[in-house]
């Protein structure tokens, strides 16, 4: 009976060690193979929508092939979000590591919101204007068309989702163990 307690009680502890534990109280499995392949499948969607968009000075009368591709990367980042805000659950984070995520998160944030406007406005200058302007290629189309699949899809607009995702756990994790403790 000694035996097989102490077996159970070892195992017990490997589980508990398995988490891998890191300075700071934060208990994590952050690699997970599902949060890794939607990320994976986030960047090939960042590459496919990039390559399904038409360059400002090439003139495209085939309509908007990258157009499947948004919609496929919007679910991508949602699956991505969604994973990502598991494994966040399950962490185990101390005050001072939500405080340094959630400034970490907001600086990140407002680079990569600074950056995507600076390239929305030249995208929009290399195009002639805005669709209601008479001397834009894109006069009379949406604001969704061949040539704006990036503005919607990309590297930055990536960045503004996890940032964001990131600053709301941390701030909602910050504010939850504040009003606990009080």
């Amino acid at each position: 009976y000694a035996i097989v307690k102490e077996h159970i009680e070892l195992e017990i502890r490997f589980k508990n060690l398995s988490k891998h534990t890191i300075r700071g109280g934060i208990i994590l499995k952050l690699f997970s193979k599902q949060l890794i392949i939607s990320f994976l499948v986030c960047l090939l969607m960042l590459y496919l929508t990039e390559l399904f968009t038409i360059e400002p000075h090439v003139t495209s009368g085939n309509g908007n092939p990258g157009l499947l591709l948004i919609m496929l990367a919007a679910i991508s980042f949602l699956f991505f979000g969604r994973g990502l805000w598991k494994i966040l659950t399950n962490m185990s984070i101390s005050k001072r590591g939500l405080l340094f995520m959630s400034i970490g998160s907001l600086c990140i944030l407002s680079m990569s919101a600074f950056l995507e406007i600076i390239y929305v406005l030249d995208l929009i200058k290399q195009l002639g204007g805005p669709p209601s302007n008479i001397n834009s290629r894109i006069y009379r189309f949406s604001w969704i068309n061949q040539y704006t699949n990036t503005v919607y899809v990309n590297a930055y607009t990536l960045l503004i989702f996890i940032s964001s995702i990131l600053l709301i756990y941390s701030i909602q994790k910050l504010f939850t163990k504040t009003r606990g403790a009080s």
